[in-house]
């Protein structure tokens, strides 16, 4: 178990990861195209990482993303057990989030385009200034989402939960009244 450390422009392609990480901070490191399997971050920040087109198959709890770049990440394996994540800053084009459960995950400033959250259910979650072109959301959990300040989505309400998702006016002006959907500036 390694806690408590700062690990800094080390290339995890290149060495093996420990088990278990708690409270480490990770700045400027290298995980593009690694499986990232049977491992535990526990309180972690990753800031400026490269996550592209790496493989989450582990559990990653009440830790924050900070200028990462994640273009192609997939996290459709993420263990059940992850949650409490936040993203700010960083690029997560063409992600998928294929069937994950990530309820209250935060979305701040980040570009999130043709990403995929297919049968996702990110209950809660914020989109915060986040650009969502082509992103798709089939048969997704957007229970109390809110939407206000992203832009660029297109959603379908009858193939999502949208129960008390909370959009701008702006952003869907009088298409979703009916759906018992909160609507505000």
């Amino acid at each position: 178990m390694t806690e408590e450390c700062n690990i800094e422009k080390t290339d995890f392609r290149n060495c093996n990861l420990e088990k278990v990480y708690s409270r480490c901070i990770f700045t400027e490191c290298e995980f593009s195209d690694l499986h990232i399997t049977d491992i535990i971050f526990d309180k972690c920040k990753f800031v400026g990482c490269n996550f592209s087109l790496a493989k989450f198959n582990c559990v990653i709890s009440d830790s924050k993303f900070r200028e990462c770049k994640m273009t192609g990440a997939d996290f459709s394996e993420i263990s059940k057990l992850s949650g409490n994540l936040q993203f700010e800053k960083s690029i997560l084009d063409y992600s998928i989030f294929i069937e994950t459960k990530l309820r209250n995950t935060l979305f701040i400033e980040c570009n999130i385009k043709e990403a995929y959250f297919d049968k996702a259910d990110i209950t809660a979650s914020t989109f915060d200034k986040c650009d969502l072109e082509r992103t798709t959301f089939g048969g997704t959990n957007l229970e109390k989402v809110d939407f206000r300040t992203a832009y660029n989505y297109s959603i379908i309400p009858e193939n999502c939960r949208l129960k008390k998702t909370v959009f701008s006016e702006f952003g869907l002006k009088g298409l979703v009244e009916h759906l018992n959907i909160i609507i505000k500036d």
